[in-house]
This record gives C-alpha cells, sequence and structure tokens, in this order.
C-alpha cells in the first residue's frame, strides 16, 4: 500500500450515508447554478449593468457546477466498484479504469479552477475597491488563463504521470482522485500540487484581501471623521464618495471565500492527517474514528459550493428572490384568471 493504512481500516469507510450526503449536496448545486444563471439572465434582460464581480462569479459557478457534476459520475461508479472490498484494497490493483480517471480529471480540475476564481474576485474587489479601474482585456485574459489554464495545465501532467484513480477515500469521499497505490511522498505531492495546496493558499489569500479592505474602511472612516467632505481634497472626495455607493453585495462577494473554508475545511483537515500518518508512522489518537465523521462533512461540504452561492445572492437577496418568483408563477396565476380561449403567455 502507498500509505501506513491498515487494509482493514479502508473497508467500508464509506457508508450510505455519505453517499447520500454526496447525492444531494450535488444535486441541489447543480439546480442552484441553474437558479443562478438564470438569475443573471433576468439581470441582464432588465437592462441592468452586469459588473466584472459578477461575471467572475459566473464562471465560479460554472466550475462548482461541473465539479458537483463529476462528483455525482464519483458516486456511480463507487457503487458499481469493488474500492471498498479487501481484496481491492489489499492488492491495490493498478489497472486502467477509464470512469475513475476521466472522473478525477474533472473534479480535479473544476476543483482548482474554483479555487482560483474564489482567489481572483478577492483579488479584483480589493484591487480596484478606491480606484474603479476600468474593465481591459488583458486583464480578463489573466484572469482566465490563471483559473483556467493552470487547472488543465496540472490535471493533463497528472493525467500523463498516471496518478489519477481511486485513492480508497482516504483524502476524498466516494470519488475518484489521486491514486493510493503511489509512493508515499508521490501521493502527498500530487495531492498537495492537485489540489489541497492551492485550496490552503486560497484560504489565506482570501483572508488576506478580506482583511485589507477592512482596514482600508477603517481609513476612510477616520478620515471622515477628522474631516468635513467641503473641506476635503478633490481625490478624497472622489474616493469617499465611491465608497460610499459601493453595492452591497460586495460583502457577500467577500463572503464566498468564507464558505469555501466552511465547506471545505473538514477535507483539509482530513489531508492534513492523514498526511502526517503516512509520513511519521505516529498513530493519531482515534484517528479512524474521526476521520469518518470528517468525512460525513466533507461528502456534502465538497459537493455543495453552487448550492451556497446560490442561496447567498438568490435565494437571500430579496430583489433576485422576488424577480425568480414572479418569472416562475406569475404566467401561471395571470392564465388562470383569463377565459381559455384568451390565455396567452405572459412575460412578468
Amino acid at each position: 500500500m502507498g500509505n501506513n493504512t491498515d487494509p482493514g481500516d479502508l473497508v467500508d469507510k464509506i457508508n450510505m450515508l455519505d453517499i447520500v450526503l454526496t447525492l444531494a449536496g450535488a444535486s441541489l448545486s447543480i439546480v442552484g447554478a441553474f437558479v443562478l444563471f438564470f438569475a443573471h439572465y433576468l439581470r441582464h434582460k432588465s437592462g441592468k449593468p452586469t459588473d466584472e464581480v459578477r461575471q467572475f462569479l459566473i464562471f465560479l459557478t460554472v466550475a462548482d457546477m461541473f465539479n458537483a457534476l463529476g462528483l455525482l459520475s464519483g458516486v456511480a461508479r463507487f457503487l458499481n466498484s469493488e474500492d471498498s472490498t479487501d481484496e481491492k484494497v489489499a492488492a491495490c490493483h493498478r489497472y486502467e479504469e477509464l470512469g475513475c480517471i476521466a472522473q478525477s480529471y474533472i473534479t480535479t480540475l473544476f476543483g482548482m479552477s474554483s479555487f482560483f476564481w474564489t482567489t481572483i474576485i478577492a483579488f479584483h474587489l480589493f484591487w480596484t475597491y478606491e480606484d474603479n479601474c476600468p474593465s481591459s482585456i488583458k486583464k480578463t485574459l489573466l484572469y482566465h488563463f490563471i483559473t483556467w489554464g493552470i487547472p488543465v495545465a496540472i490535471t493533463t501532467a497528472a493525467v500523463s504521470k498516471n496518478v489519477l484513480g481511486s485513492d480508497l477515500s482516504v483524502g476524498s469521499g466516494a470519488w475518484c482522485w489521486i491514486s493510493a497505490c503511489l509512493p508515499q511522498y508521490d501521493r502527498t505531492l500530487w495531492m498537495t500540487i492537485s489540489g489541497k495546496g492551492w485550496e490552503i493558499l486560497m484560504y489565506f489569500s482570501c483572508c488576506a484581501f478580506y482583511l485589507l479592505i477592512k482596514w482600508r474602511k477603517i481609513k476612510i472612516r477616520r478620515l471622515r471623521r477628522k474631516m468635513n467632505i467641503g473641506s476635503l481634497s478633490p481625490s478624497q472626495t472622489a474616493v469617499q464618495s465611491d465608497v460610499e455607493t459601493k453595492p452591497h453585495e460586495d460583502i457577500r462577494f467577500l463572503l464566498l471565500w468564507l464558505i469555501e473554508v466552511v465547506l471545505r475545511i473538514f477535507g483539509t483537515i482530513r489531508y492534513l492527517t492523514a498526511a502526517v500518518r503516512r509520513h511519521t508512522a505516529k498513530e493519531i489518537k482515534n484517528y479512524n474514528t474521526v476521520d469518518k465523521v470528517l468525512l460525513h462533512f466533507q461528502s456534502f461540504g465538497d459537493s455543495a459550493q453552487a448550492l451556497c452561492s446560490c442561496l447567498l445572492f438568490c435565494i437571500f437577496d430579496k430583489e433576485i428572490r422576488n424577480c425568480l418568483k414572479d418569472n416562475f408563477f406569475c404566467n401561471q396565476k395571470r392564465s388562470e384568471k383569463r377565459p381559455l380561449l384568451t390565455r396567452q403567455t405572459t412575460v412578468c
């Protein structure tokens, strides 16, 4: 085996609760992604301006949706596999399983893309907080190169090195990721390069951008207290007026990284504890019990990003919620009030 875990510890690690949680989180995320897309369409149709950050949210949702689709396929594959049998675990067969590799490629690629888009949103809000920098093609192309190009390059390299496969749910749930049959060092290295390293970097970088934005807000509030608006210089007045007109949803965009932390921290803890156990050969007290509990949370959290984005930007937004409600139900209500011969489709 490529780790220090006894074969018996891996058998039946995934139970039906993990399957249900993954299916629920992934399915609701796919539905939430389409609701977000529809809300974006309605906003565009109504003539409201769509700023760059909202466009980035759509790209983030695309990544989260495909990640959820990959996890769904991973669960379907797991239910028809032999990963939980003693023979498969003990022998650690290294055969080419196209479905497992394809699913691992999808979830690894779009999982990393989700981390990058979350970081780009936080960086963009920090960079444009005081100065509303105009959109530029070069900047947009750079963002897309980082968020799509780097994950594609890393995941393609992983395929070429034959490192994708079933990890026997040591670092993931009921889906494939980095093969458990790799040597210990290679396994930890590729788990870091192809996901967890970028995930942890996202935690700290987004937190730093958030704190820097809060610090800038405090500076502006102090400036407002010391001086009246009439005595401010033109540049200071522009900064203050710009801050006062910042849309309220900026706060929610800043909270995207916090949602990622809450949802994914359980998988991060499992990765770190497994790596420590793998390389130090130390027995962590109650490791298997705690790992199984964390696995329950990870099974839902790793698949629920698009769902939480939908809740934050659609369900908890009164304006968007009412707009969706009107478009979903107003046609039916109006048609019921009209005579049968005069019923027509009505746009809210």
